[in-house]
């Protein structure tokens, strides 16, 4: 997809999403989309569009996501926010190993949103907050891995 069509789609997606804080959800959207590289902020814009919005699959795919970005996409989608750090790190242990270019952008996005995470915590209502810094270790600096071999 192109880089612009995906912030447009973003910026009408997530114009009045706020995080528990009152801070607008566009503001780790973007410092998202900055810590990659070309190839991946399309993905990077869209990252948060599953948890937060109602938008079907066909509708990005009809503005030009590709099939490879739709994976990520699926790969980056927590559709359960169970409030266990088990099951998060579970979620990126299935990142971590996904094969292929969707795998790659996957980590990509995921290493720079919990960068970001780490910075500005997005903390739930019930003060449980992602152990974001337990993620990036354990997804290490794998941006230049196409894919990971399963174990």
């Amino acid at each position: 997809m192109e880089i612009d069509r995906a912030r447009l789609i973003a910026e009408r997606l997530h114009a009045d999403d706020c995080e528990e804080d009152g801070t607008p959800l566009l503001d780790h959207i973007r410092r998202v989309v900055r810590l990659v590289d070309a190839d991946a902020r399309a993905v990077a814009w869209l990252h948060e569009a599953f948890e937060w919005t109602a938008v079907a699959e066909h509708e990005l795919l009809m503005d030009g996501l590709d099939s490879e970005e739709l994976r990520a996409l699926r790969l980056l989608h927590r559709a359960h926010d169970s409030r266990s750090d088990r099951v998060y790190l579970a979620h990126l242990h299935l990142i971590a190993r996904a094969a292929g270019p969707a795998g790659r952008l996957a980590r990509l996005v995921k290493i720079a949103d919990l960068e970001d995470r780490c910075l500005h915590p997005h903390v739930r209502a019930d003060g449980w907050s992602p152990p974001y810094a337990r993620g990036l270790s354990m997804l290490g600096d794998q941006r230049d891995l196409g894919s990971v071999a399963a174990v």
